[in-house]
């Protein structure tokens, strides 16, 4: 079905759409997304070989998206279980910046995905990255994550470079509190707030 190496991502403005409606969805709720909108049909009769040709495309689409989009000074984040477009210009420090840019292109998922040549393999070859392949995604995506989120959440919550879980828990509180639905706020703000918390807690 797929040849050319740097082929455009057919899916690729629905997964933009989706992910720009949506922000913060898991690899597995932007499927769900995809396939209510029947952009992924069936792409082979092996369960499992379609099972990972859906999982490629949409990863190919999410790296393809990120780089597309850094022209227009946004990102892309990508993790299994936090996907969501940022601002560039709202970071804070070249330095910063330099750092996320290394962390994407060290990622060693991106240049897997992006090469088309990976998309057809054996029914041995799925089953042994079904099987293998997605809990060493999800042990480097989170070391990555850990990397980019506390840049960016640091700054965020105005904590010092090496907090400590008493200085985070106070810091929470007053954020909470200030936020809390019960006390007039936001309860989207409030539910930010508490994936935060438990992304900085992750860190320690």
């Amino acid at each position: 079905m797929f040849t050319g190496r740097t082929m455009i991502n057919p899916i690729l403005n629905i997964i933009f759409d989706v992910i720009s409606a949506t922000p913060h969805l898991k690899v597995h709720e932007l499927a769900a997304h995809l396939k209510a909108q029947s952009a992924l049909p069936e792409l082979d009769k092996d369960p499992h070989k379609d099972l990972f040709k859906r999982n490629f495309i949409i990863m190919n689409g999410l790296y393809q998206l990120q780089n597309e989009l850094r022209d227009s000074h946004c990102d892309v984040h990508i993790s299994a279980l936090d996907i969501y477009i940022t601002d560039l210009n709202t970071k804070r420090g070249s330095s910063q910046l330099n750092l996320r840019n290394t962390l994407q292109e060290s990622d060693p998922l991106k240049s897997y995905y992006l090469d088309w040549g990976n998309y057809d393999t054996s029914a041995e070859e799925v089953e042994l990255l079904l099987s293998q392949f997605w809990q060493s995604y999800l042990t480097n995506s989170n070391n990555l994550v850990s990397q980019q989120t506390q840049i960016e959440l640091i700054e965020k919550w105005q904590l010092p470079s090496k907090y400590d879980l008493y200085t985070l828990q106070k810091t929470w509180r007053k954020l909470a509190l200030s936020c809390h639905p019960d006390k007039g706020g936001c309860a989207a703000d409030f539910n930010q707030i508490k994936r935060e918390y438990a992304q900085l807690k992750a860190l320690l």
